[in-house]
């Protein structure tokens, strides 16, 4: 365990004290507290991460034409930082694959990184029609334009940009990190693949676009589960409980503030350091 990890371990336990409750937004992330023994169990409040489905659902989509992109192109893309945790690198190799099998093929990534040069390069080197949009706030007009939507994160507390794909009904490849495999059933509602296997994801694309019936059946259960399990109004009702159930116990008769700390982002850094 590197330093950086150590002192975010160590912030945890110090903050432990001063805290009624730590938020979890994943399973994996709860288990992940307890393992490095940050809090007691009874502290720890599992409220999975959500998203504005109707934000997802009314974005516009910004017109292909306009990226330089065939309107009847295939184009595969993910939603991300292009950095080592997001695994820019293997969705690119697994993009040379999916272009060896579907010339008229093109690559969106939404985002940006200290890794895009790298990516951009790698591109241009291997003929790939890639996009890059670089910071942007309208990331689900972009997403709007994708046939499958991959995430092949190396580690991931939550996979936020999964549900977002659901809720825009596209298929969804995404690798078996953490807390990524809590989010989808595979071959059910999106399709799993090993970390660092750019092969098993082109694979999963390339059998997506070649069975277009079973693909729009994935799209349709992706999208009921995200409306019913990951709206962000269900994440507010969460919270409100939490926080209305540490006043009934006692905190504010006492005058004592109620202190959240929020599990997750120490956790993400931790990995990341």
């Amino acid at each position: 365990m590197g330093f950086k990890n150590v002192m975010f371990l160590l912030m945890e336990k110090v903050l432990e004290h001063i805290t009624d409750r730590i938020v979890c937004i994943s399973e994996a992330e709860r288990e992940s507290a307890i393992c490095n023994n940050v809090a007691p169990k009874d502290k720890l409040a599992l409220i999975p991460n959500g998203i504005d489905i109707n934000a997802v659902r009314m974005a516009v989509p910004i017109k292909r034409l306009d990226l330089g992109i065939a309107d009847d192109a295939f184009v595969v893309g993910m939603i991300g930082r292009l950095s080592a945790q997001k695994a820019p690198d293997v969705f690119i190799r697994a993009a040379e694959i999916i272009h060896k099998e579907i010339p008229n093929s093109a690559f969106i990534i939404v985002g940006d990184g200290e890794q895009r040069e790298e990516i951009e390069d790698f591109a241009q080197q291997h003929g790939l029609h890639l996009v890059v949009t670089g910071w942007t706030d309208k990331p689900y007009s972009y997403l709007k334009d994708f046939d499958v939507a991959m995430l092949l994160s190396r580690w991931e507390g939550f996979g936020l940009a999964i549900v977002e794909y659901m809720a825009a009904e596209k298929n969804v490849v995404a690798a078996r990190a953490d807390a990524i495999p809590s989010l989808i059933e595979d071959g059910e509602d999106g399709f799993l693949v090993d970390i660092d296997n750019p092969e098993q994801a082109a694979d999963k694309v390339l059998w997506l676009r070649n069975h277009p019936n079973e693909a729009e059946e994935m799209r349709q259960k992706a999208l009921r589960k995200a409306k019913s399990k990951y709206d962000i109004n269900r994440v507010v009702k969460q919270h409100i409980n939490m926080f209305d159930g540490l006043i009934s116990m006692g905190g504010a008769e006492q005058n004592k503030a109620l202190i959240v700390s929020v599990a997750f982002h120490y956790n993400e850094e931790r990995r990341a350091a």
